[in-house]
């Protein structure tokens, strides 16, 4: 996708589309204004549609769990964001206050290189070309995390379940077009919002939507509890909605497919991952649904240990029940995040696994 949209020639309806933009290239997050590109940094492709004044009319990009990750990136969607943007841009400045909300809210650090985490990395420099002397933005995410985390900052759930694709709220988008609906699960916020097969998403929280990264944008930044209005166009009239999100409602997701975790993992545990049990084996186990049953699949290598020495407690194979006493925190992610969140740097928590068939307690520090 990056090659064919750096080199259109061989799309004309793409090309003739970027040849109305002044296309910029950043490659590297040194120096990036944190505070005016702001988007899931988990992404290896990522494009902001903007006015010079700094308005964004936009974002596209898209990241999806495991073999679907590409799912929702393809020309054919990105040209439908770059007509969208071209629309908002005819109608500017008279459409200024619906597009205030597409920009957040000032970072806590200005700029990569500001963030404590990532000060003294070798890649924290201003590139030469290197892969090795450059700021990865997935860095980025990582180094806000623990830089909260050695400053004793809470740690939101919107820094941990970043960025929800709408399947999180129940609906399904087709990558071909702006944010149609093509989906919606039975039983989810969406279907209780009124949401149907078919409808456009035209605005939402008041934004107008050109791409299912604008709609993941309203998602990251929805204050919870809260209700979110939406204005989809149905049978070409336009119809208004409320999305209703209760405090928790990213947590029914997981965050530890991205990349990015590898280097949670290694530092918290020193376990490669942790993997749902599976269903004949809960059985087999007497494992009630609901309850944890994580299966250690594998060990952090050795230079990672030094990290946390703690992690070598744990082996392969070995089957988490619980930490500290809690069975409920059924999935990696809620795990990982009662870590992270309810417990202070360098606290110990105590799990309780089976080893070799037997139950037994493990000590663990955090790092």
């Amino acid at each position: 996708m990056d090659g064919q949209v750096a080199r259109p020639d061989s799309d004309p309806d793409l090309a003739d589309l970027l040849d109305k933009f002044v296309c910029v290239r950043v490659v590297q997050a040194w120096g990036l204004d944190l505070s005016l590109f702001q988007f899931d940094d988990g992404l290896t492709w990522s494009v902001f549609l903007m006015n010079a004044d700094r308005t964004i009319y936009g974002r596209y990009g898209s990241l999806s769990p495991g073999k679907a990750a590409a799912r929702d990136v393809t020309l054919e969607g990105f040209k439908k964001a770059l007509q969208g943007a071209l629309e908002l841009h005819a109608a500017y400045p008279a459409n200024k206050s619906e597009l205030a909300g597409k920009k957040g809210p000032p970072a806590a650090w200005g700029a990569p290189e500001q963030i404590p985490a990532l000060k003294g990395k070798a890649s924290a420099r201003n590139s030469d070309g290197t892969r090795a002397s450059c700021v990865h933005c997935h860095q980025v995410g990582e180094a806000e995390l623990w830089s909260r985390r050695s400053l004793r900052q809470p740690i939101r759930d919107d820094l941990l379940w970043r960025y929800p694709m709408p399947d999180s709220i129940g609906l399904t988008l087709d990558p071909v077009e702006r944010a149609t609906v093509t989906a919606i699960r039975p039983g989810s916020a969406a279907e209780r919002a009124g949401f149907r097969t078919g409808d456009r998403i035209a605005k939402l929280d008041g934004q107008p939507v050109i791409s299912i990264a604008d709609v993941q944008w309203v998602l990251h930044t929805a204050k919870v509890p809260g209700t979110v209005k939406a204005e989809v166009t149905r049978d070409g009239r336009s119809v208004p909605l409320q999305l209703s999100l209760s405090a928790d409602w990213r947590r029914g997701d997981e965050f530890t497919w991205r990349a990015s975790t590898r280097d949670l993992r290694y530092q918290v545990t020193g376990t490669e991952r942790l993997e749902p049990l599976p269903a004949d084996e809960r059985t087999r186990l007497s494992i009630p649904d609901g309850k944890m049953a994580l299966r250690v699949s594998g060990i952090a290598p050795d230079w990672f240990k030094a990290r946390n020495p703690s992690g070598r407690n744990l082996k392969k194979g070995d089957i988490v029940l619980a930490v500290d006493a809690k069975r409920d925190l059924a999935t990696e992610s809620l795990f990982y995040s009662h870590l992270l969140q309810d417990k202070a740097p360098g606290q110990g928590y105590q799990l309780t696994v089976l080893r070799d068939g037997k139950p037994q307690q493990v000590a663990m520090t955090l790092p």
